[in-house]
């Protein structure tokens, strides 16, 4: 099916910039919200904020069964040098991310399927997220307060600089990893470094964890795919004191979740092993905040189907192990998390996500807008 998605198209290009100059971070996101409720309320769409904080969550269309389409809103607490004429007005904030074009696509789609709600064989819930960068997961929030009741299938997109603009990308299965950012705190005893059997050194406890937890997670990983780094390991104030105090994190990513389960009982053995050989005492704090994102080949298959006859080009990409809290949603429902491409050389589009040069190929947009209507206008 072909749609006329031009005049869609170019209010995406304007709520795009407009969303651009004014980033929130977080669930911190007043100006945001005020733009993505005031294009609702004009479209004549009713929406409700009972999902959550800084939530905004609308539905359009009748019958049983009811397609999910989700934009995350937030920015990145980075100052933006990107040389844009509409950059952002809040210095130390940036949308580095894409999240704004995201959410700009929804609204516009929201929009579309309004004015042709008469030809929708579905529900479409459109799901405007908060707080997706950060490790207090608005998706989580969201799903926990029940948005994905009665759900039968969710998609988003990402913007992606790596693929060219007009074209998308998908991987079938294990696509992003989950992530369990794992922190971990010795606490000794502190004594003079020429009496060391005076104190019970943290260092040296959180030395013994580093290496054997390495062994214990390569060991229970076989030919499991994971990351397990360690991003930070502080401890100490001087060389002449024995140190009551260390930490450690770490950045744990994987896709299969009975081996997390192994891992994070391995851990906490070898803790309780540590604190009883040292004397010692030992906290963790271990919180998934985003679930692996599992590409559904039905969904696949379907989208693939949907947009069949337009003239978005596919890519087959690459498993990552970066992650998104999208994760959250498919342990509900099957879904699938594509990638949009907004790369343009000649434009200076190449810079990737999380830098202060970031930005995109707005023409990369058109992509994610004929594949949401497409697979909305074809969900049955």
């Amino acid at each position: 099916m072909v749609f006329v998605y031009e005049p869609y198209f170019e209010k995406a290009v304007e709520l795009y910039r407009e969303l651009h100059q004014v980033p929130g971070v977080g669930y911190d996101l007043d100006e945001t919200l005020k733009i993505v409720k005031r294009e609702l309320d004009a479209a004549h769409i009713p929406y409700t904020e009972k999902y959550g904080r800084s939530s905004v969550v609308a539905e359009i269309g009748s019958g049983e069964r009811i397609l999910a389409l989700r934009a995350d809103m937030d920015a990145l607490p980075i100052l933006e040098q990107s040389g844009l004429p509409f950059a952002s007005k809040f210095p130390g904030k940036m949308h580095a991310c894409g999240h704004d074009s995201h959410t700009a696509v929804l609204l516009s789609v929201a929009k579309y399927l309004k004015e042709h709600e008469g030809d929708l064989q579905c529900r479409v819930r459109l799901v405007f997220q908060p707080s997706e960068e950060t490790t207090e997961s608005g998706g989580r929030m969201m799903v926990e307060n029940g948005v994905m009741d009665g759900v039968d299938r969710i998609i988003c997109s990402h913007c992606d600089n790596s693929i060219e603009s007009g074209k998308i990308g998908v991987c079938e299965g294990d696509y992003l990893a989950a992530c369990v950012p794992l922190r971990v705190k010795f606490f000794g005893k502190s004594a003079h470094a020429a009496l060391p059997h005076e104190g019970i050194n943290a260092i040296a406890m959180a030395a013994t964890a580093y290496h054997r937890f390495e062994q214990a997670v390569t060991e229970l990983a076989g030919d499991l795919r994971y990351i397990w780094s360690v991003g930070k390991f502080a401890g100490g104030k001087a060389h002449n004191i024995i140190s009551d105090f260390c930490e450690m994190e770490i950045s744990f990513r994987f896709f299969d979740m009975d081996f997390a389960a192994r891992v994070k009982t391995a851990v906490f053995d070898i803790c309780k092993e540590i604190e009883n050989s040292f004397g010692g005492r030992i906290e963790i704090d271990w919180d998934m905040v985003a679930g692996p994102v599992h590409n559904d080949k039905d969904v696949v298959k379907d989208l693939m189907a949907a947009i069949a006859d337009s003239d978005v080009e596919v890519l087959k990409v690459s498993q990552r192990m970066t992650s998104e809290d999208f994760g959250w949603y498919i342990t509900k429902t099957k879904g699938m998390l594509f990638r949009c491409g907004t790369r343009n050389e000649a434009k200076g589009c190449t810079s990737l996500v999380h830098c202060s040069d970031f930005k995109i190929d707005e023409n990369g947009m058109k992509s994610a807008l004929q594949v949401f209507i497409s697979c909305a206008m074809n969900f049955r």
